[in-house]
Order: C-alpha cells, then structure tokens, then sequence
C-alpha cells in the first residue's frame, strides 16, 4: 500500500502519479534540480503559479521526501531554501524518460 496525502494506492505506479499528475509539481521540481533555490526565486521561476498553490505543492513535495525545506536563522529572520533530496535526484530520471516518451509519442498543438 501506498500513502499520499492521504489518499491510498495499491499500484506504485498510480501513487506516483498522483503527486506528479498535480499541476505545477513537475515544474518545480524541474526548476530545482541543478541548486538550492529560495522560495521568492522559485516563485518567479513559476511565474504564473500563484503563492498559495506554490505552498500548496511544495508541503506535498516536502511530505513525500521528495524536496528538502532546509532553515536557518541568519540575523534573526530565518532563510528558507529548498533542493531535492536524494529520492528527488532519482525522480528527474523517470521525469526525463516521460518528457522522451511524451515527446515521441503525444501531439502538442500551440
């Protein structure tokens, strides 16, 4: 069995789709793979992502061990950065094979 957000999954598969199927997830995982990014920068990065729904996905991403929240308190006002843990370093391979795949095999229309 497979938990997210409470939500119970029996296919892996599935689990993991749920939290990559939201909108926005893939984006900001994308968008920090390569470095530790604070949250005002990552906003901007998704810029048409509001601000509730950025807290929104990276609290899921967070509880999913998937992105690392790291605080530390610098002249009284705490920093909040963001990176993806191990098991997120892991996922930007599965998330490059579905851009592969999607890109053989999917039409987009602009």
């Amino acid at each position: 069995m497979y938990n997210i957000s409470d939500m119970v999954y029996d296919c892996p598969v599935e689990a993991l789709a749920s939290i990559l199927g939201k909108k926005w997830v893939g984006g900001i995982i994308w968008a920090i793979q390569d470095d530790k990014v604070r949250f005002g920068d990552l906003q901007r990065k998704m810029n048409k992502c509001s601000k509730k729904m950025l807290i929104q996905q990276l609290d899921l991403l967070i509880e999913n061990n998937i992105i690392i929240n790291d605080k530390k308190l610098i002249k009284n006002t705490v920093e909040s950065t963001y990176y993806l843990s191990e098991s997120g370093l892991a996922l930007l391979n599965v998330m490059a094979k579905m851009i592969e795949w999607s890109n053989q095999h999917i039409t987009c229309e602009e």
